[in-house]
This record gives C-alpha cells, sequence and structure tokens, in this order.
C-alpha cells in the first residue's frame, strides 16, 4: 500500500514536466494497485492519458459569469436622448455585459420588442425572466442586483461593450 502511495506521489509530481504523459494501471500479485508510465510485461493494463488541468479565469469572477449565464441582460434601445443614454451609462457604470436591440433597426426587431414589453417605447431592460418598461434607475439596479450582478465594473472583464445577439 505503502509502494502504491509513493509511486502515485512520483507520478503527481511528474506530472507538470509530463504534460499528457500516458499512465499504465495494473494490479500486483498482492492486488495492489500500480500506475506507471511503462507497462508491466505480460499482464493486463489499462492505458490513461493524463492531461494538465486549466480552470476559465476570463469573462470576470465567479459571480459575474453565473449572473451572465443565468440572467443575460439585453437593453431595447435607439436613439431616444438622456434616458437612453442613462440607462447605458448605468450599465456601463456596472459593468454589466449586454446586448443592445434598436427595434427602429427592423420591423422584426418592433415586432419582437412589442411581444415583449406590450409596445414599443424604449428604454426596455431584460434581465434574464424579469423585463422593465422605461429608466428608472432604482428598479433596475434592484433587478441587477438581484440577478447577481455587481454595483461596481468587474475589472477582470476586458470587454464591456454592448454585443449585438
Amino acid at each position: 500500500m505503502k509502494l502504491t502511495a509513493l509511486v502515485t506521489l512520483g507520478l503527481l509530481l511528474a506530472l507538470p514536466v509530463a504534460h499528457a504523459a500516458k499512465v499504465y494501471q495494473w494490479k500486483d500479485a498482492n492486488g495492489n494497485v500500480v500506475f506507471s508510465d511503462q507497462p508491466p510485461p505480460g499482464q493486463k493494463t489499462e492505458q490513461r492519458e493524463i492531461k494538465s488541468n486549466v480552470i476559465q479565469t476570463s469573462g470576470g469572477n465567479f459571480a459575474t459569469r453565473e449572473a451572465i449565464r443565468k440572467n443575460p441582460v439585453t437593453l431595447w434601445s435607439n436613439s431616444c436622448g438622456d434616458t437612453c443614454d442613462s440607462a447605458r451609462a448605468l450599465l456601463t457604470k456596472r459593468g454589466v455585459p449586454y446586448s443592445m436591440r434598436n427595434p427602429q433597426a427592423s420591423n422584426g426587431e418592433m415586432e419582437e420588442l412589442k411581444r415583449i414589453a406590450g409596445d414599443t417605447v424604449v428604454p426596455v431592460l431584460q434581465v434574464g425572466g424579469s423585463t422593465l418598461k422605461g429608466f428608472e434607475e432604482n428598479s433596475w439596479s434592484n433587478a441587477l442586483d438581484a440577478a447577481g450582478y455587481g454595483k461596481t465594473a468587474d475589472p477582470t472583464l476586458k470587454d464591456q461593450a454592448a454585443k449585438k445577439p
């Protein structure tokens, strides 16, 4: 048993050097599981390929990535003046990644906004399954808070610009 632990420890220490190394596993005569980079002669083996682990760190902290995944944000806006400018400024200040939709761009966009909001007055904010009509900073902030977005921009997000779906 100690031998198995030592072999396993040795392999783990060698992993940073041996990326994607082939590892063989078998049971010895005493029934102990053995791992090695060389197959034992004349024994049935199981070959495993060990790859390096990668942790996803781009795209914001965990809370931000979860908010984006669970409650994506869409801003329906056009050049409606101060109201639409204030709506975009709030999302930018908080660093909320969002998709921008312009109902004036096409009849299809206009019909989609009517279906979602009941009319074509902008701005409209969609946060996950919630739809907020008209810009009201407190209600929009509350919806973003409830969805898990931070109150300030996440410095780990590189691109805060609005994107088209």
